[in-house]
């Protein structure tokens, strides 16, 4: 087991969004039965996380049945699904999301965005020999560029010189890199059918944790902030704090 920054950087995501929420209800935007919709999302992910956590380290995500089933499809969706399912289910959470968002800065959910700089982790482990090179440079790569641009659109945004209309193009550009193309490159470097990438550390060191819960987990997040801040952004609002 290598050292990962992942696990801290999840706590960092989970008390980032608490205290969005939190901050939200304080204000009167959010309902309780909002706030805890919000929290038990949280408390699931988390979960979700673990049991994640546990197949990395049980070796379950390193057997042949599970490499070559295109797990980039189908295991990057779970925590996809958590959020999206109760979220297409209740127009509450809905609205309860959209308040938060309308309720936060938008310089700070773009400098959020920007703890994607982090990935420059998992980019020197590939260029050490300690993980697939590959994903290090086709994935990673781009990852870490995203989480620069975010921080710089953060800066522009708090100083009025970039508007909603561009963070909805930076947000897509954030979903986009994730899905549908990191999903699709993870598979390439796995056994199964789209196999075509031969390595040495390979792809399945993805898989391993504690790097698993990029993929699982962290990566996930960050692509649904990105997808729910869009869809709120072109629904068009134009009052919003400044302050975070």
């Amino acid at each position: 087991m290598n050292f990962s920054i992942l696990p801290i950087l999840y706590l960092v995501q989970i008390l980032v969004i608490y205290r969005a929420a939190g901050k939200t209800h304080q204000s009167g935007q959010i309902s309780v039965d909002q706030t805890n919709q919000i929290n038990l999302l949280l408390m699931m992910l988390t979960f979700w996380g673990g049991l994640s956590a546990y197949l990395g380290v049980s070796g379950y995500y390193q057997s042949d049945t599970f490499l070559s089933s295109l797990p980039g499809f189908w295991i990057t969706q779970i925590a996809v699904l958590i959020v999206m399912i109760p979220w297409i289910a209740s127009k509450s959470l809905r609205q309860g999301i959209d308040k938060i968002i309308d309720h936060t800065p938008l310089h700070f959910i773009m400098s959020f965005e920007g703890l994607r700089i982090l990935a420059l982790g998992g980019i020197y482990k590939g260029y050490i020999g300690e993980f697939s090179a590959f994903f290090a440079k086709f994935v990673g790569v781009p990852h870490f560029l995203y989480g620069v641009a975010t921080l710089l659109a953060a800066v522009l945004i708090c100083k009025g010189i970039w508007k909603e209309k561009s963070a909805i193009i930076i947000n897509l550009i954030g979903f986009i890199i994730i899905v549908p193309f990191g999903m699709l490159l993870i598979n390439v470097g796995l056994p199964g059918p789209m196999f075509m990438i031969e390595e040495s550390p390979g792809l399945e060191t993805i898989f391993e944790f504690p790097m698993v819960l990029a993929p699982t987990l962290v990566v996930p997040l960050f692509v649904m902030v990105n997808l729910l801040v869009a869809l709120r952004l072109m629904k068009g609002f134009h009052t919003r704090p400044q302050e975070a």
